[in-house]
């Protein structure tokens, strides 16, 4: 199998679950034209599938996307602190969407993942050090559940696989 990610969640993931596979990522500008935040999440999942799965025919290709979604607004890897927003009090959705294609055998599997979590009431004081720990500089949502982000986290509602990055219980109901 191709994982087309980067993703280290998402490889330790595949592999706690026996998976071999070898990453083969393609560069890829992550928009779409979609208009629902799930089939948006879907589309980039699947573009970042479709170059390698051309490229390699008789492999199974896996691409994944994951985002963070409060009222109606996307938050996606924070590039500085002031984007790192921190979702204090508040209940939003996780997103993550999978692609996995073999165009030589024509199997599609694809699916999407919503959870919801709710972050404790935090303080300044808390805010300011999980930011100072850089953990959430390469997370969607700036925060990692499976981290020192789980400090922040009062519940989760969901499958907490598909917020750490793959939903992988949902991948194999449906391989």
């Amino acid at each position: 199998m191709i994982l087309a990610s980067k993703s280290e969640r998402r490889q330790e993931i595949l592999r706690d679950m026996g998976f071999n596979f070898k990453v083969i990522t393609a560069d890829i500008e992550e928009v779409s034209d979609k208009k629902e935040i799930s089939e948006m999440i879907l589309d980039i999942a699947e573009k970042k599938l479709d170059k390698i799965a051309k490229e390699n025919i008789n492999d199974f290709v896996l691409a994944a996307d994951t985002v963070v979604e409060l009222e109606g607004k996307i938050f996606g890897k924070p590039k500085n602190r002031e984007e790192a927003i921190i979702l204090s009090g508040k209940t939003h959705k996780v997103i993550t969407a999978y692609v996995l294609k073999n165009i030589s055998k024509n199997v599609v599997i694809k699916d999407v993942v919503v959870s919801k979590v709710k972050f404790f009431d935090l303080d300044d004081e808390t805010i300011n050090w999980y930011l100072d720990t850089n953990e959430p500089f390469d997370k969607a949502g700036a925060y990692g559940i499976q981290g020192l982000g789980r400090a922040l986290v009062e519940k989760i509602e969901g499958d907490y696989f598909a917020i750490m990055g793959f939903p992988i219980s949902n991948f194999l109901k449906n391989l």
